[in-house]
C-alpha cells in the first residue's frame, strides 16, 4: 500500500474509533438533512448532482448515514441551516465572516480558487485586485463567500446577482466591469454559453478551503461533522476521492 494510502487508512481507523467507540452508549443519527445549492457546477447543479453531492453521500454511506439534500439557491440555503431548518449546507468556504456561525469537521470537501473575470473587449488593464480603480463595477453571486480581503477593498462597487448566467449575462453587456467567479465553476457556464473567447480570468482573487458546514441549532451538528470526517477519510484510504474529484461533466 502507498505511504499516503496507509497514513490515510491508519488515520480513518482512529477517526472511526474516536467517533464510534468515545461513548459505547451513544448512537449516532441515521439521517441527515442538508440544503444543496442549485448553480455551482461541476460541484452541485439544479438536478442535484455534482461531485459535492458524491463526496458527501459516499462518505456518509460509509458510516451508514442516510443523506436528504433539498436543493435551493445557495444564500436560502445557509440561512435555513442557520435558524436549523436543515442540519448542514454545502460548498461553504471557511473564513472570518463564517467561521463563527456554523460548526466545521476537521476534514474540507476540497479547496477552490477564484479569479476576477474580464469582458476581453473591456480589458481590466491592472495586475491585481489592489489596482482597480474606484468605482470599479465587480459582480458576484448573492450569499457567496470570496475571501476575507474582499470586504477591505471599499473601492470597489459590488453587484449582487442569484446566478452564473445572470452575471456572465451583465459582463458581456459591459453592465459590470470584472465578475469574480471560482474557475472550475466558470469554465463550466462559459463553456454551456459559449462565451469562452469572450470572457477570460485575469487575475487571482482567492483560494477558498470548502466543507459541509454544520447548523449550531442541531445538538448532533459536532457528531455528524466527526462522522462526515471518517467517511471522507475512508473515501482518501481507498481512491474514492481522488477519483471523484478527477471527475469533470
Amino acid at each position: 500500500m502507498p505511504i499516503r494510502q496507509f497514513f490515510y487508512a491508519l488515520v480513518f481507523t482512529l477517526s472511526c474509533a474516536e467517533v464510534c467507540y468515545a461513548n459505547p452508549l451513544l448512537e449516532g443519527p441515521k439521517s441527515v438533512k442538508l440544503a444543496a445549492e442549485d448553480n455551482w457546477a461541476p460541484f452541485a447543479d439544479h438536478s442535484g448532482t455534482g461531485l459535492s453531492h458524491q463526496l458527501i453521500n459516499d462518505a456518509f454511506s460509509r458510516m451508514q448515514v442516510q443523506v436528504n439534500s433539498i436543493i435551493v439557491p445557495y444564500a436560502r440555503g445557509v440561512k435555513m441551516a442557520q435558524q436549523g431548518q436543515v442540519d448542514g449546507v454545502f460548498n461553504l468556504v471557511k473564513e472570518q465572516s463564517t467561521e463563527h456561525l456554523f460548526i466545521f469537521g476537521q476534514q474540507p470537501l476540497f479547496t477552490a480558487s477564484a479569479s476576477f473575470y474580464q469582458n476581453n473587449n473591456h480589458p481590466l488593464n491592472v495586475d491585481d485586485k489592489y489596482q482597480l480603480p474606484q468605482g470599479t463595477r465587480v459582480g458576484i453571486i448573492e450569499g457567496y463567500e470570496y475571501g476575507d480581503e474582499l470586504v477591505e477593498l471599499t473601492h470597489l462597487q459590488l453587484l449582487r446577482v442569484s446566478n452564473h448566467n445572470q452575471l456572465i449575462n451583465l459582463l458581456l453587456l459591459n453592465r459590470i466591469d470584472a465578475a469574480i467567479m471560482y474557475n472550475q465553476v466558470a469554465d463550466q457556464y462559459l463553456s454551456k454559453m459559449n462565451v469562452t473567447r469572450e470572457i477570460s480570468p485575469q487575475f487571482h482573487n482567492h483560494t477558498g478551503v470548502v466543507y459541509l458546514a454544520f447548523s449550531k441549532q442541531n445538538p448532533d451538528a459536532q457528531l455528524l461533522a466527526d462522522t462526515l470526517d471518517a467517511g471522507l477519510l475512508a473515501l482518501k484510504a481507498d481512491g474514492r476521492y481522488q477519483q471523484i474529484m478527477a471527475m469533470k461533466k
